[in-house]
């Protein structure tokens, strides 16, 4: 959850919000699967997330928020296998004891990269079922005595064709789908109407290039679009043609499969997808590479235009320019000095409207090798403890005849800065004039955007927020209170393999959000737009959502929890997950489909604000709301032993 900065008194101090644990290990862009029995419907569960070898792997209620659950789908190395690696650790789906035997136990393991109990093969059961084979041994992974409890063993076992022994591949998260060409399957012409063609395209970081798979219950999936989250990608007119062509249109759950897709992994990495009312394949036809080709479906041929690849969608891809984000390489990062600590950069990415020494930039937290004494940094990598005589100090800002401590730094200044371990900490950034922000002994008074009368009113600032500790890197862009300017948020590890970005897309513009928000949220949210115009664009509940207001009852009729319950995610809505329910809209559906994405905002009323958010920002992740954090949808970095942070202002 992100804390409501600006509902606070005046005079509250920022120290209540401690980011956690990391909840991932690094990771590249292969795709994670959940194994979801056919008996249960429970999922393949490294129990306990468990980091110990010999970590068992039983059953446990399928849950897509829980890292246990995911596997990565490899081929081995040098063989026609596939290994199943654990998303926590990366240790591997293992036989106990590399046993041969009936009944024993699977657990996780190191890789070796040449133990064949560490390598299975998927065995076709029919409608997108599969029985995984332990090569060593020939048995088949089983659920012991076909229990529906959590935690029943996962055994191997003689295959009997028992329900208890078939799985399907759920694919976890949203996913870029590349084909044989390079290109990838995409929405035509960035299109969301019923009736829009899919085609090949060269990448970008859009929505109407990512896809979440949903299962039908039987084995199949409908493929849903997170550019019109309401709809799928299916053949034209339901045809059974070859090279019939493909296009969006409104999922109908009573479709005769027209919307439905088997996945077929492939040992050498490649997926082939098949539609469930004719079973033809995927097909660009003949392998062409042109921009603008239409995905059709055509009968099997073996051709390898008609395999794909799965990317991760959570994972950024690269940017173009001189000030992207993504064209400092990492390994231009300078390591960070001391245990913990991490390189920061600030990017300038205002296109000429401002200069390096026209960017400023504030970081304040605690300080846990001072007695978590509050702290800001200085250009030199240090930090220094805050008073209230720092207000007064020499170099101090003034503004309306009332003195502030200077605690900022230009981009100008230095490329990076050396930042040591710091807590319930946040960067301050603004442009043409610093932030105005009052220390004390015991912390400080932060930008209050309720109050009309407070010096940074007229201020263009944004910030981030981040806690620096033993185990790592825990940060995020929030647009919970307001948005400011287009920030991109990145961050990189020392061992080189996790190099993520968040935040708004590096193709927006400020001018160009301002108007887009007018144009594509309703008309509930459109104030939220020009009520502290020119500066920034508001959440609901410091305009028209609050007390009083007009939209003070938004939520009324949907829920009984007071609209501005719901907004800050208190009282009534303090559960995390009822509080994401009611902003996406999803809180009158199945409890067990609140994880699915392509639902999310779909019907009034709901938090178009939040939505906007996702609109546009990279893989479509964003702190909208408080609990936008459940189910992984948040603008969210974490990673132990990190290198660098770099953030981008844009405008």
């Amino acid at each position: 959850m992100k804390l409501n900065l600006f509902t606070k008194a005046a005079l509250l101090l920022l120290a209540f919000l401690t980011l956690g644990a990391p909840r991932t290990q690094a990771q590249s862009n292969q795709p994670y699967f959940m194994l979801i029995n056919q008996n249960s419907g429970k999922a393949l569960d490294l129990i306990g997330g468990s980091t110990a070898n010999g970590a068992v792997t039983n059953q446990w209620t399928t849950d897509f928020n829980s890292i246990n659950q995911r596997w990565a789908l490899l081929p081995t190395e040098g063989a026609n296998h596939f290994k199943l690696i654990s998303w926590v650790d990366g240790k591997a789906v293992s036989v106990s004891n590399n046993s041969t035997s009936a009944g024993a136990q699977i657990w996780a393991w190191d890789y070796t990269g040449n133990e064949p109990s560490q390598q299975w093969d998927l065995v076709d059961a029919g409608n997108g079922w599969y029985y995984v084979k332990n090569v060593r041994s020939g048995l088949v992974l089983d659920v012991s005595g076909g229990s529906t409890a959590d935690n029943a063993m996962v055994q191997q076992w003689t295959s009997n064709q028992s329900a208890a022994q078939k799985w399907r591949l759920q694919p976890w998260g949203n996913f870029y789908i590349r084909a044989a060409s390079g290109k990838y399957v995409c929405i035509q012409n960035q299109g969301s109407a019923n009736g829009s063609p899919i085609i090949q395209y060269q990448q970008e970081n859009n929505p109407w290039f990512k896809w979440q798979f949903t299962s039908e219950g039987d084995g199949y999936y409908g493929l849903f679009s997170l550019n019109a989250p309401s709809r799928v990608l299916c053949v034209q007119n339901a045809s059974t043609a070859a090279a019939a062509n493909t296009h969006l249109w409104d999922y109908n759950p009573s479709n005769i499969g027209d919307q439905k897709i088997r996945i077929v992994p492939k040992t050498d990495g490649k997926f082939k997808f098949y539609f469930g009312h004719d079973g033809m394949s995927w097909d660009i036809p003949g392998g062409a590479t042109a921009n603008n080709t239409p995905l059709q479906q055509y009968p099997d041929n073996g051709n390898a235009w008609q395999e794909f690849s799965l990317e991760r969608g959570d994972i950024a891809i690269g940017g173009g320019g001189s000030n992207s984000i993504y064209s400092v390489a990492a390994s231009s990062i300078p390591t960070p000095v001391g245990s913990g600590a991490v390189s920061v950069r600030l990017l300038n990415g205002t296109n000429g409207v401002y200069a390096d020494n026209q960017i400023y930039w504030g970081i304040l937290g605690q300080d846990p090798a001072n007695g978590n004494r509050w702290a800001y940094l200085d250009i030199n990598g240090n930090l220094q403890p805050i008073s209230a005589a720092l207000n007064d100090a020499a170099g101090h800002l003034t503004k309306n005849g009332v003195n502030y401590a200077n605690i900022y730094s230009t981009i100008s200044q230095k490329q990076w800065v050396n930042l040591p371990k710091l807590s319930a900490a946040r960067m301050f950034i603004s442009v043409g004039s610093p932030c105005y922000i009052k220390t004390y002994d015991t912390g400080f008074a932060g930008p209050d955007i309720n109050n009309s009368a407070d010096p940074n009113h007229d201020v263009y600032f944004d910030f981030t927020e981040f806690t620096l500790n033993d185990s790592g890197y825990h940060g995020n862009t929030t647009r919970v209170d307001m948005f400011g300017f287009p920030l991109q948020h990145r961050l990189t590890n020392l061992a080189g393999n996790y190099d993520y970005t968040v935040g708004e897309l590096e193709s927006e513009t400020r001018a160009g959000i301002f108007s887009e928000y007018q144009n594509e949220v309703t008309n509930e949210f459109k104030s939220l737009g020009t009520v502290q115009a020119p500066y920034r664009i508001v959440a609901p509940i410091h305009g028209s959502f609050a007390a009083g207001q007009p939209n003070a009852n938004y939520f009324a009729g949907y829920s009984s929890i007071s609209t501005q319950d719901i907004l800050m995610g208190v009282g009534g809505a303090a559960d995390p997950a009822t509080c994401a329910a009611i902003n996406r809209h999803v809180y009158t559906n199945a409890q067990s489909t609140w994880g699915n994405v392509s639902s999310y905002y779909g019907a009034a009323p709901a938090n178009y604000y939040a939505k906007f958010w996702h609109t546009h920002a990279i893989n479509a992740l964003a702190y909208g709301f408080c609990y936008d954090d459940v189910n992984q949808q948040a603008a969210y970095l974490e990673v132990g032993s990190p290198k660098g942070l770099i953030i981008r202002v844009g405008w």
